[in-house]
C-alpha cells in the first residue's frame, strides 16, 4: 500500500456544491492536489468528498443531476474557502507548488491571518485561509441611558 504524505487537513463548510465541466478532471485535482477523500460518486456524473466537517459535491454541469444541483448551488460559485492551521500554511503552499498548481495570489490580513489562492480546473478561486493571529479589538460597552 502506498503511504500518503502528511499534510494538514482541510476543513470546509457543511455542504458545498460545485458544477464542473469534467468530473474526472476535477476529481483528480481535489483528490490528488488537495488530498480530499472521495466518499462516493461515479466520476462521470458526480463525486462526493469529505471536507472534515462537511461534504464537497462535484456535479457535471451538463449531466443528469445538474438541474437539481444547480438549484441547490444557486448558480456557479465563484469561490471556495478552506480553513487551514497557521502552521500548515507553508506546507500547503509547498504541496500545491510541487504538484504544479500555481499560486494565484497571497494575502496577509489586518488581524494577522493569511490566505493563499489557487484556481481549480474550472477556473474557480480556492482560498486556503489561516485563523487571525490577533483578536479584533472588543466593542466598547454601550453607553448607559440617563433618565
Amino acid at each position: 500500500m502506498k503511504k500518503r504524505p502528511v499534510i494538514p487537513r482541510l476543513d470546509g463548510g457543511p455542504q458545498t456544491i460545485l458544477l464542473v465541466e469534467d468530473v474526472e478532471r476535477s476529481v483528480e485535482f481535489y483528490r490528488d492536489s488537495l488530498r480530499l477523500e472521495m466518499k462516493d460518486g461515479d466520476t462521470d456524473r458526480y463525486a462526493e468528498f469529505d471536507t472534515g466537517d462537511g461534504v464537497l459535491l462535484l456535479v457535471k454541469r451538463e449531466g443528469t443531476i445538474a438541474p437539481m444541483a444547480g438549484v441547490l448551488a444557486g448558480g456557479k460559485g465563484s469561490a471556495l474557502t478552506f480553513s487551514i492551521s497557521s502552521d500548515g500554511y507553508a506546507m500547503w503552499k509547498q504541496w500545491l507548488e510541487k504538484r504544479g498548481v500555481p499560486i494565484d495570489r497571497e494575502t496577509r490580513w489586518i488581524h494577522g491571518g493569511r490566505s493563499l489562492y489557487v484556481l481549480d480546473p474550472d477556473g474557480r478561486r480556492l482560498e486556503f485561509k489561516t485563523p487571525p493571529v490577533i483578536a479584533p479589538p472588543p466593542k466598547p460597552p454601550a453607553a448607559e441611558k440617563k433618565t
